[in-house]
This record gives structure tokens, C-alpha cells and sequence, in this order.
């Protein structure tokens, strides 16, 4: 994906699959904390994107990176416009 999307457009897709990620969360009762507990639905990402910290927002990018071997394994692949 590196050779299709500059690092910029990264950003703005990690932030935004944060964003749908957080908003999961929050619909299935999750809550903010200190400390992530699955038992208690507590998780310390509940912030926006620009509040997470750098080891977080990579694994936000990572997910991103990720997309395009995913959309290859159902026979799509991502194209530049």
C-alpha cells in the first residue's frame, strides 16, 4: 500500500478506522479506562486518534497497511485513481 497512498492519505485512513473501531466499541457497551479489561468492557483507546499514543495510532496504520493484502485475498485489489 506504501507504493499507492502517500503518508498523509495513511493518516487520514488510520484515523478514520479508529474512529469505526472506537465507535464499535462504544455501541457494545465498552467503556474508557486506565487500563484495558475485556471482562469489564474497559479500554484505555477510547480517545480520539490524536490522543493516542505513537505506539498506538502505528498499530492503527499497521491495520491500514493490512487492507490491501486482505482485498487480494477476495480477488480485489486497491488501484491509484
Amino acid at each position: 500500500m506504501d507504493d499507492l497512498i502517500d503518508n498523509e492519505t495513511l493518516e487520514h485512513l488510520a484515523e478514520a478506522a479508529h474512529k469505526v473501531w472506537m465507535e464499535g466499541k462504544i455501541r457494545d457497551g465498552w467503556k474508557l479506562g486506565p487500563q484495558t479489561d475485556k471482562d469489564a468492557k474497559v479500554h484505555n483507546c477510547l480517545v480520539p486518534y490524536d490522543q493516542l499514543s505513537d505506539t498506538d495510532r502505528e498499530s492503527d496504520r499497521d491495520f491500514v497497511r493490512g487492507i490491501p493484502r486482505i482485498l487480494e485475498m477476495a480477488g480485489l485489489k486497491i488501484v491509484k485513481k
